[in-house]
């Protein structure tokens, strides 16, 4: 019987994006520049085989500062970002730290920054314990932003405060998941306030839009990433809901 053959189709764009990319060449500057080690806030990024690489060449990843014990070595804060609490933290530390923050991370928290102090209360559309969204909510004063996990959180939310309201993503989200909260919020507060570009950035979304592409060929689609990746996880339900 003559074998059938397999066929394999690669998705495009796929790989890592651009803020990813900097996060790791920003470690191996800082080892090049400072000498091993040189300790890493949180993983980078969400990719085992990154992370194992990384400490081969000299970085210790921890989870808090406190774990550091030589407080001399430099300490890079992943490109989820990280609450305003660690900066001052290091500075007491008196610890020299480079931010390796995603920029488009950034915007969000700087979306944020300036919706409180234009008096909005923030939701913020996201995944609870995500480090981007703890470094996020980390932004303002505890109270400041609530947290919308799902359909639900957005149909069960009460203004509370009775201040007006704005939204905000986290960056990694599934696209049409949030756009199906968001339609939720819009109809039960139609002044909510929307960011003035989309948050979910751009490489998310392209690479979602590439699975939806593709998986309809498959008859078994593969997501190579780590479990604890929020970007590989939706590309995974996102393969998942094309193929049903």
């Amino acid at each position: 019987m003559k074998n059938k053959e397999l066929k394999i189709l690669l998705s495009a764009p796929r790989g890592f994006c651009a803020g990813v990319e900097r996060a790791i060449e920003i470690v191996e500057k800082s080892i090049q520049k400072f000498g091993a080690p040189v300790y890493v806030r949180h993983e980078i990024v969400h990719n085992k085989h990154v992370v194992d690489n990384l400490k081969n060449k000299g970085a210790i990843f921890v989870e808090e500062l406190e774990e550091i014990k030589d407080k001399s070595r430099p300490v890079i804060f992943s490109a989820h970002g990280v609450p305003k609490k660690i900066p001052e933290d290091a500075k007491n530390y008196k610890m020299t730290y480079i931010d390796a923050t995603c920029p488009l991370v950034s915007k969000v928290h700087r979306e944020a920054e300036n919706l409180n102090k234009a008096g909005y209360h923030i939701l913020l559309i996201g995944h609870k314990n995500h480090p981007e969204v703890i470094g996020t909510m980390g932004q303002l004063t505890e109270g400041s932003i609530d947290l919308i996990q799902s359909e639900e959180d957005a149909s069960k939310y009460q203004n509370n405060l009775d201040k007006k309201i704005a939204y905000i993503t986290q960056t990694t989200l599934s696209v049409d998941d949030t756009k199906e909260i968001i339609k939720l919020l819009k109809n039960k507060f139609p002044d909510i306030k929307e960011p003035m570009k989309e948050d979910i950035c751009y490489a998310t979304t392209n690479r979602q839009m590439a699975v939806k592409n593709i998986a309809k060929n498959c008859d078994m689609f593969f997501v190579i990433g780590s479990r604890n990746s929020s970007n590989s996880v939706r590309l995974v339900e996102v393969a998942k809901k094309i193929r049903m």
